[in-house]
C-alpha cells in the first residue's frame, strides 16, 4: 500500500498537466471556446503576414540599391580624384609648354634680329666692293 501511495504521489508530481486540468476544473476557472469571434481570420493573417514579406523584401532592395549606390559613388570619388589628378598635370604640362612657345618665339625673334643685322652687314660690305671695284675700275682707265 505504502508503494502504490508513493507511486501516485511521484506521478502526480511529474505530470504538471494532470495538476493543471485539476487545478483548473473550479467554476471560477476561465473556459476556452472552440470558435472565437474577435480573432483574426486566416486570410487577415495571411495577408498581414504577405505585407510583412512584402515590407521587408522592399527593405531588402532598398539595402541592396544603398548599398550599390555607395559602391558607385566611391567609384566615382575615386574616378573624381583621379580627373583631378589628370586636370593638374595637363595644367602644369600646358603651362610648360607656354612657356616653352615663349622661349622659342624669343629664339626666333633674337634670330631675326641677327639676320637683319647680318643682311645690314653683308649689303654695306657688298656696297663698300662695289664702290671699291668702280675706284678700280676708275684707276685702271687713268692710269
Amino acid at each position: 500500500m505504502k508503494f502504490i501511495s508513493s507511486l501516485l504521489k511521484k506521478f502526480n508530481k511529474s505530470s504538471p498537466k494532470t495538476k493543471k486540468s485539476t487545478a483548473t476544473s473550479g467554476p471560477s476557472a476561465p473556459t476556452k471556446t472552440i470558435w472565437n469571434h474577435n480573432e483574426k481570420s486566416f486570410n487577415e493573417k495571411l495577408q498581414k503576414f504577405e505585407n510583412r514579406q512584402k515590407k521587408e523584401e522592399e527593405e531588402k532592395e532598398l539595402r541592396k540599391d544603398r548599398r550599390t549606390l555607395r559602391r558607385q559613388n566611391r567609384f566615382l570619388g575615386f574616378q573624381n580624384d583621379l580627373l583631378a589628378l589628370q586636370n593638374e598635370r595637363l595644367a602644369a604640362e600646358k603651362r610648360s609648354l607656354k612657356v616653352e612657345r615663349q622661349e622659342v618665339i624669343e629664339k626666333k625673334n633674337e634670330i631675326a634680329k641677327r639676320l637683319s643685322q647680318q643682311r645690314r652687314i653683308s649689303e654695306y660690305y657688298r656696297r663698300k666692293v662695289v664702290e671699291m671695284q668702280k675706284l678700280n675700275q676708275v684707276f685702271t682707265i687713268d692710269c
